[in-house]
């Protein structure tokens, strides 16, 4: 007995062993010391519309073609403008598609910093095919995957996203993939109940969220919310932001000063404070990423947010605390990326023009969000907003900046985005900023909004 109580410890402890080699070894195969891609081409108002334009024309095609086959299209170009986009807003993310007659090949680097090495590099491979999808194969790091691996792991993905068995009926409603010398087009059955798999995704999305609560306690922003109803009953509804305007600070002021007296965790009260602020002044979709803030009563009521301003626009309240929003989901500066993006798709016809206004609102959103929420300024941030708040002390002076740019125009000035001419506009927007007194940890009692921006652009 003692023989084989001896034995199954061994085996066990080899076992471990081989387990703890094989978990370092593949540690060691899928990291990288340097990308496989690198996304180096500015971004410009081509690529923005140009995602747009397929991203619209690939939902139309799936949800308007019920009965009839989907033919869905999008060249090389598309895929890497895509990727430059995305590397715009995600800089740890690269990548690159290469297309061909013989094959579909994409290319994407992940920065993970750790000692083994800093990238994760996934390569995918399909091929052209008349019936179904054929997957040559794909890597990570240094692993290989076949084809059929390959196929049945996205099939599992699919799986987990959308339920049960549906990842192989998804990939069976493809028909065939043709490929040219520089786009990519698949053929596909019609999906009935394409509204029916997106409901089941946003199901399971929620299902995460509300288990994981990354965004902090909905009960807590529910809190909030409720105050700020108080506060706008006080109000008047207007049409129009001329009639009685009322300063975003005001309510920023009041739901701070809760937050203060709450004495809770300053991080997670700020938090909450913003996020209930966005949703009520921003966007009602901001609480999907959050869980079941608004209680069926809230969501009856009417938000009287018309006449709620910064510098005497909606508009710029809008982006200011969307922007303080999307900083606190996202933590890695992709709120500097989408307020440009949406800057670069308004410079084409059809748009409002590109806006160093709405680009500065952005800003300094994403500004008084990260310092509202650092564990170091929470404290002292909370109390300075908590009394007699006013505009200058953190939104800047936005009297010089140009906005209603077209492409032309933005281009002719600017080139692009990473251009030394519009980076050094976008630094003087944030020195602007960071003079501020919210920003600086001061307080004052007087006006404070004097720093001058130049633009290269004449008046």
């Amino acid at each position: 007995m003692k023989n084989y109580r001896r034995r199954i410890l061994q085996l066990l402890a080899v076992l471990a062993i081989l387990t703890v080699i094989t978990s370092v070894s593949l540690v060691f195969l899928l990291f990288e010391s340097s990308p496989i891609t690198q996304n180096t081409v500015p971004v410009n108002t081509n690529d923005a519309v140009r995602v747009r334009t397929t991203a619209k024309n690939i939902i139309n095609n799936l949800f308007s073609n019920k009965n009839h086959p989907v033919i869905i299209s999008a060249s090389e170009e598309d895929f890497n403008s895509l990727f430059t986009l995305a590397h715009q807003s995600i800089s740890r993310i690269s990548g690159s598609v290469d297309v061909s007659p013989e094959q579909f090949a994409l290319f994407t680097s992940i920065r993970i910093p750790n000692i083994i090495g800093d990238y994760l590099n996934i390569r995918f491979n399909l091929a052209p095919s008349d019936t179904g999808i054929h997957i040559l194969g794909m890597s990570l790091g240094k692993i290989p995957i076949p084809g059929r691996v390959a196929h049945f792991l996205i099939s599992l993905t699919l799986d987990i996203m959308f339920g049960f068995n549906h990842g192989k009926e998804l990939l069976g409603h493809i028909d065939s993939i043709e490929l040219t010398d520089t786009s990519m087009c698949v053929h596909m059955q019609p999906i009935q109940d394409l509204k029916k798999h997106i409901q089941n995704l946003k199901y399971r999305i929620e299902y995460v969220r509300d288990e994981v609560s990354v965004m902090g306690n909905p009960e807590t922003v529910r809190i909030y919310y409720s105050e700020i109803i108080e506060l706008a009953e006080k109000y008047p509804t207007e049409v129009s932001p001329s009639k009685n305007p009322i300063s975003f600070s005001y309510f920023i002021e009041h739901i701070f000063k809760l937050a203060h007296e709450r004495g809770g965790n300053p991080v997670e009260e700020n938090q909450a404070a913003i996020l209930a602020l966005s949703i009520y002044f921003g966007d009602w979709r901001i609480e999907h990423i959050i869980g079941n803030v608004l209680t069926d009563k809230m969501k009856s009521q009417h938000k009287k947010s018309y006449n709620v301003v910064i510098a005497d626009r909606i508009d710029l309240r809008l982006h200011f605390i969307i922007s303080a929003a999307l900083e606190i989901v996202y933590k890695n500066n992709i709120t500097f990326g989408i307020g440009e993006f949406k800057e670069l798709m308004d410079a084409r016809h059809g748009g409002s023009g590109f806006s160093f206004v709405d680009l500065a609102a952005d800003r300094a959103g994403v500004r008084f969000a990260e310092i509202a929420t650092d564990p170091l300024t929470a404290s002292k941030t909370q109390l300075l907003l908590s009394q007699d708040l006013h505009e200058d002390h953190f939104f800047p002076n936005i009297m010089n900046l140009p906005e209603m740019l077209s492409k032309e125009s933005f281009e002719h000035y600017f080139d692009n985005v990473n251009s030394d001419k519009y980076l050094a506009l976008v630094r003087d927007i944030d020195t602007c900023i960071e003079t501020l007194p919210v920003y600086r940890g001061e307080k004052v009692f007087h006006n404070t909004n004097a720093c001058s921006i130049e633009t290269v652009i004449p008046n």
